[in-house]
């Protein structure tokens, strides 16, 4: 029982099912593979076998044959190949059917025709089986007919026009009484369709009046015939437009004077047969859904109008209205036509609806009420076109007035609508008898008198009485409408000022008669007024600007706008008129907050006003100063508006003043392109063109200060009325701060550069240019940091961050710029700018540490390194450069020599101690030398495969050239910089790189050294294929690898250094490689043979003295095999 459990426990579970071989590699041992027999636990039975870790993988060599193993591992693999070959093949079947069955037109045609009987037959026969289907059946029929007609006489040439037109109508007269008969409004519509767009399809462009009005009014009198049998509303709506459209576009395009006689009867007969259809169906309905009395005026209209639909109103005010646009047409060679049928049309519509309402007084009272108020519209329309604009204005505007008192007494909606209409007919009518009056000297308008002082009376009238009946309270239309009216009142007066005074004394006139409305307005709290008589400053400001001109002498002006004092003391009116209302609002604003101990909220209308006020003072200026001077003078107003903004807590007043300081900016920018006397050649420092952007600089320097204190907090004082001052919390945005710090120090440094730019050209000195930029920057970051500093302004500080950027600026212009195409930094003073510019650059880092944190200075650190090594660098190559030709080795030592000390110094641990290296030693061991050692490994190698080693007057002595020297000097600067390294530094590399980057570096200047030594010494040309096709070249390259191979197999073997035999053996693989693929071309030539013996010579004997050396990790008999394979 005991022996049985374990056994169950192995096997039963499926989770152990991979122990199932357990049983065979116990037996493992015996098994004549040694590896696994080694690393099997024998010993161990029963249960542990389970547990037993898992044998070691077969090495990848040792899983290979023994051929390739050796090639992959003890070999280098020359060339792989692997190319496969792809085919592709596309078919393309091309199919082509030309057979096409010819069938004479006629019969095409025919058979078409017959198609459409068949369906149309059909159709009847299935009528009373399936009416829906039956239809459809007819339908498709008869728009085969329709369109098989229009075919056979518009394409196929097989019908006339005549006989094509009759076919047509016949179409249609089929369709209507199979509509008629089936009780199918869908065949009647398309009968009708099909009936008006015949003349149009069969149209041969002759002028046939007659004709067509004879078919129209057939057409018309069958809609009449079907709407006294049948309600079809969208069928008399297809006539109604169908006709009047056709009529009006052959009046349009063909209809005269002597044609009168033929179509004014046609007119008045469709004008009669659509007033009835429109009375007919009104009766039918109303008489099918009698009106309840009992309900209001205004639910009865709405009620009578929901079951007319909109057929009917179409008909009862469509008809008289498009009729009379053809009437008006007819009337004109008559002078007062136009009125008198608008008065006969009047008279008709006011007969026909108290004749409508004598015999329906109940329903059909609203359609009589409808004839009324079209004759009431006719009547009102007869008034303009017989009398005079001015006149007809005034006896609207009256007529409006006194309609309203009757609506508003006996509680008539519509006729309070109706008075509006009138009224705006009277403004229209003022609008359209004024005229513009374009002349030198007179007011811009001309009109009357007495139509501006009526329209503005009844509009007040009208106003004042639907206040007294208030009916201007809740979001009614007669509402909304009605708050319209003193806009309109207002606005005819002003139009009267217009008439009396010139622009810019109109728009004066204006502006004072917008403040008495706001006057009386505040007076007799009247707020409606207050809108209107901010409307009034608006358009007299917007007026007066456009009224504005410039003087004809050019930028040099010595005033930028015309008209003087008197444009200037209308500006004024405008400006005091706007900032009186605005002053009132803010005062009522100010008090508000201070009552309840909070910040004063401006409204919108205040904003605009104020910024329009000021606005137009600093406009006033223009009329008395020039561009130029305006350009100096805006930036000091605008810190005064600032300053006011900032009292008041006024944001938008604010933003105004650094609008105005930046319109200012511009001003001075297109002065300054467009040639105005900033840019006339005055004294040095001393005229406009220096002192503008200065000034533009210094405000806005000033405007950041005050900025800066708004944005600290204040404790102890209270917000409410106890406090001295509103809190501008804006100003706290991190923001607000850099906006004028940065505008203010860009203007101040443009003054200042531009104007020594200037200085400098003119006196013929362009070469210190670079010298007096250092000189205006050190100035600039000087008096910057100082400020800041007494000031407690971060921002300022932060903005030194700049001198440095400045400083590389000036090098890159000193490089690219004229007359020195290289520049050197100690010409022209440069000796002691630069100098200057280091000493003020670590004493600025050790300053700006109050306003960054050492993190953000680091780059700093980092980045001035770089531009003085670049700087010193290109001194020491300009000097060197002198001893030599062009592009000899001292100029290229020049490049190095500085970055290579650089390297030296750094690791010194005295320099270590002292600041800034003691407090950013990381930012410069690693951050700042890491690319200067990139950069000096690259000099090395680029220089090594450039350079042939001149160096007159100094003769090529291999491995004694300054060039050699400074290379060596340069990898051995690099070994002495990577050890001085930090462990854990990004920058250093492990060693093993480290080592190979130190050997490939030196194999490669050994490497020049030989190739300079075959270029001076054998007289080979310094060129690559020369030197390639050079045979004692290619020896000594041959030997000199050889024997750096041997050197380092042997001290690989000697140090047991592994990884250095393997580098050696490589380079002995390359020398070989080398010998089968180069010389060995070389046919009986002797370099050939050298190399072949001295390279097969150094292979046997390090094959024999120094075989690979043992892996670490192994020993005993382990390194013996290795060894015997590589003395094998």
């Amino acid at each position: 029982m005991q022996v049985s459990q374990p056994v169950v426990v192995a096997k039963d579970p499926a989770a152990e099912a991979p122990a199932a071989p357990a049983i065979p590699a116990v037996d493992e041992p015996d098994a004549p593979r040694p590896p696994e027999t080694v690393a099997a636990p024998a010993p161990v039975v029963g249960p542990p076998l389970v547990h037993r870790p898992p044998p070691p993988p077969v090495p990848l060599r040792d899983r290979l044959p023994a051929p390739i193993a050796n090639l992959i591992f003890n070999g280098n693999m020359l060339v792989k190949l692997g190319v496969l070959i792809l085919f592709l093949g596309l078919v393309f079947l091309l199919r082509y059917t030309a057979e096409r069955v010819t069938v004479p037109i006629e019969l095409r045609y025919a058979a078409v025709a017959l198609v459409g009987a068949g369906l149309l037959v059909l159709g009847w026969l299935l009528r009373h089986k399936r009416a829906g289907y039956a239809l459809i059946l007819q339908g498709a029929g008869i728009g085969v007919f329709y369109l098989t007609t229009l075919a056979a006489m518009k394409f196929g040439g097989l019908l006339s026009t005549s006989v094509g037109f009759a076919f047509l109508f016949g179409v249609a007269v089929l369709s209507a009484a199979l509509a008629v008969l089936q009780n199918a409004p869908l065949l009647a519509i398309v009968a009708a369709l099909e009936g008006f767009a015949a003349p149009v399809l069969a149209s041969t462009g002759s002028n046939q009046p007659v004709g067509l009005f004879t078919y129209l009014l057939v057409l018309d009198v069958g809609i009449v015939l079907i709407a006294w049998f049948k309600a079809w509303r969208v069928l008399n709506l297809i006539g109604f437009v169908g006709t009047f459209t056709l009529a009006s576009s052959w009046a349009h395009k063909y209809y005269t004077d002597d044609q009168y006689g033929t179509v004014q009867p046609f007119l008045v007969v469709f004008f009669l047969l659509f007033t009835a259809i429109g009375l007919f169906f009104a009766r039918r309905t109303l008489f099918d859904a009698p009106v309840q009395p009992a309900q209001p005026l205004a639910t009865r209209a709405l009620d009578t109008l929901r079951r007319a639909g909109r057929v009917d109103s179409s008909l009862v005010f469509g008809t008289p209205m498009v009729a009379f646009g053809m009437q008006y047409l007819l009337m004109r060679p008559w002078e007062y036509g136009a009125a008198f049928s608008a008065m006969a049309l009047a008279a008709l519509y006011l007969v026909l609806g108290r004749l409508v309402f004598a015999s329906q007084p109940k329903g059909l009272a609203l359609l009589a009420e409808a004839y009324a108020i079209v004759g009431v519209i006719l009547g009102t329309l007869a008034i303009p076109l017989g009398l005079e604009g001015q006149w007809s204005s005034a006896t609207w505007a009256v007529e409006a007035a006194g309609m309203y008192w009757l609506g508003a007494r006996q509680g008539r909606v519509y006729a309070r609508a109706f008075s509006f209409l009138v009224f705006a007919g009277a403004v229209w009518k003022l609008l359209e008898a004024t005229q513009l009056d374009g002349a030198a000297g007179h007011p811009l308008l001309q009109g009357s008198v007495i139509g501006p002082l009526l329209v503005a009376a009844s509009a007040f009238a009208m106003w004042a009485m639907q206040r007294r009946a208030k009916l201007d309270e809740g979001d009614s239309l007669e509402a909304i409408v009605g708050s319209a009216l003193p806009w309109f009142g207002m606005a005819a007066l002003t139009l009267l000022l217009w008439q009396w005074f010139m622009p810019p004394w109109a728009a004066a006139a204006t502006a004072v008669l917008a403040s008495v409305t706001f006057a009386v307005a505040v007076r007799f709290a009247l707020l409606p007024l207050t809108s209107v008589s901010f409307g009034m400053q608006a358009l007299a400001v917007v007026v007066f600007i456009t009224t504005l001109h410039r003087t004809g002498d050019g930028l040099d002006a010595k005033q930028a706008l015309e008209s003087g004092w008197q444009g200037a003391a209308a500006a004024c009116l405008i400006a005091f008129s706007v900032l009186g209302s605005a002053a009132w609002s803010m005062s009522q604003a100010h008090r508000a907050a201070r009552a309840r101990g909070v910040q004063p909220v401006w409204s919108t209308g205040n904003v605009v006003s104020v910024i329009a006020g000021v606005g137009l003072l600093h406009l006033a200026m223009l009329f008395q100063i020039s561009l130029t001077q305006a350009a100096l003078l805006w930036p000091l107003t605008a810190t005064v508006v600032l300053w006011v903004a900032l009292r008041m807590a006024h944001l938008p007043l604010a933003a105004f003043a650094g609008v105005l300081h930046a319109v200012s900016s511009i001003l001075f920018i297109v002065l300054a392109v467009m040639g105005g006397d900033m840019r006339v050649l005055r004294p040095a420092f001393g005229h406009l063109g220096f002192w503008t952007p200065v000034v533009l600089g210094l405000t806005a320097l000033l405007a950041g200060d005050w900025l800066r204190d708004e944005a600290r907090p204040r404790a102890g004082e209270p917000i409410g009325v106890a406090r001295k001052r509103w809190v501008d919390a804006w100003c706290t945005n991190p923001v607000v701060p850099w906006v004028p710090v940065i505008w203010g120090l860009g203007w101040w440094l443009f003054g200042m550069l531009g104007e020594s730019v200037r200085v400098l050209n003119l006196h013929a000195l362009a070469s210190h240019m670079p010298a007096a930029v250092m000189a205006v920057v050190l100035v600039t970051s000087v008096l910057s940091a100082l400020v800041a500093h007494r000031r407690d302004w971060p921002q300022l500080g932060q903005a030194t961050s700049a001198t440095l950027p400045g400083f590389s600026l000036i090098a890159v212009y000193g490089i690219a710029g004229e007359p020195t195409p290289f520049y050197v930094p100690s010409s022209a003073l440069g000796w002691i700018a630069w100098p200057l510019a280091l000493v003020w650059h670590l004493r600025l880092l050790r300053a700006q540490k109050r306003w960054f944190d050492a993190s953000t200075l680091t780059p700093f650190h980092v980045a001035g390194f770089w531009l003085f090594l670049l700087l010193a660098a290109r001194e020491c190559q300009w000097q060197l450069g002198r001893i030599g030709a062009e592009w000899s080795n001292w100029q290229l030592l020049g490049w190095a020599i500085v970055p290579a000390l650089a390297l030296w110094a750094l690791r010194s641990r005295v320099l270590l101690q002292r600041w800034p290296l003691s407090e950013y030693r990381s930012a410069y061991l690693e951050f700042a030398v890491t690319p200067v050692a990139v950069y000096l490994l690259a000099w090395v190698w680029v220089t090594n495969a450039a350079s042939p080693g001149a160096a007159a007057p100094l003769p090529y002595v291999p491995l004694l050239d300054p060039l050699e020297l400074a290379q060596w000097l340069v990898l051995f600067a690099l070994l002495l910089w990577w050890r001085a390294l930090p462990q854990g530094s990004f920058a250093r590399v492990q060693p093993m790189v480290a080592k190979g980057a130190v050997g490939c570096t030196g194999l490669a200047l050994l490497t020049g050294m030989v190739l300079r030594t075959c270029h001076h010494y054998a007289g080979v040309e310094w060129r690559f294929d020369t030197l390639y096709a050079s045979w004692l070249t290619q020896a000594a390259l041959s030997i000199t690898w050889a024997i750096c191979g041997v050197v380092a197999m042997v001290l690989g073997h000697g140090r047991r250094v592994r990884t250095l035999w393997i580098a050696g053996a490589a380079l002995l693989g390359v020398v070989v490689l080398k010998l089968f693929f180069v010389e060995l071309a070389d046919r009986g030539g002797l370099f050939r043979i050298v190399s072949f013996i001295a390279v097969g010579a150094l292979l046997l004997l390090v094959g024999y003295f120094a075989p690979v050396p043992p892996k670490k990790q192994e020993a005993g008999p382990k390194e013996e095999a290795p060894a015997e394979g590589g003395a094998a």
